[in-house]
């Protein structure tokens, strides 16, 4: 089944309710270990952010869903929000914080939540995105240990000088780490 409507609308929902809650978001033009969004707190010097993984799901189909996401994905600064479009006529919305996901079944190198239309509400509950859950992800931001997020390349300039025969080439490659 074909569910990048749903994760465009998903992504589109959450999006809104982050900007609503008073977090920058910023939509990435990579895929790099699940980030669907950036969202940070606050823009100055000492940014922070954290990757958003939006997931939407409906129960239009069939009777049971499930999330996964790999084990490698997991940071400090990793959140999932669930978006549910069916069966309700309003949308719901889900956040798991890194420790709440890691309490996920581990299936084949992947964190797994199951659900099913009959309980997924009651399983839940404690997820639902309330004002209260927005104001912890601001926490959970300005807390978070955002480095080797994304680990950095830097390549230097490379300089050819040809003044007859002699050639001359100079380069580096930095990970991000420090190079000591």
């Amino acid at each position: 089944m074909d569910t990048s409507q749903l994760e465009n609308e998903a992504e589109s929902y959450i999006s809104s309710r982050l900007a609503n809650a008073g977090l920058l978001v910023a939509k990435p033009k990579f895929d790099h270990l699940g980030t669907d969004l950036l969202v940070f707190s606050e823009m100055n010097d000492g940014l922070k952010f954290c990757r958003i993984q939006c997931k939407g799901r409906s129960f239009k189909a069939s009777d049971s869903t499930n999330i996964s996401i790999p084990t490698s994905y997991i940071s400090d600064a990793f959140i999932v929000f669930l978006y549910i479009g069916e069966p309700k006529n309003e949308p719901l919305l889900y956040l798991f914080f890194p420790n709440e996901i890691k309490k996920w079944n581990i299936k084949k190198g992947s964190y797994q939540l199951n659900l099913s239309k009959n309980h997924y509400e009651e399983k839940l509950s404690q997820f639902k995105v309330t004002s209260l859950k927005m104001t912890a992800l601001k926490k959970v931001i300005e807390a978070a240990n955002v480095t080797g997020e994304f680990k950095q390349m830097i390549v230097s300039e490379v300089n050819f000088s040809i003044p007859g025969p002699k050639f001359s080439i100079h380069a580096s490659v930095s990970t991000g780490k420090n190079d000591d």
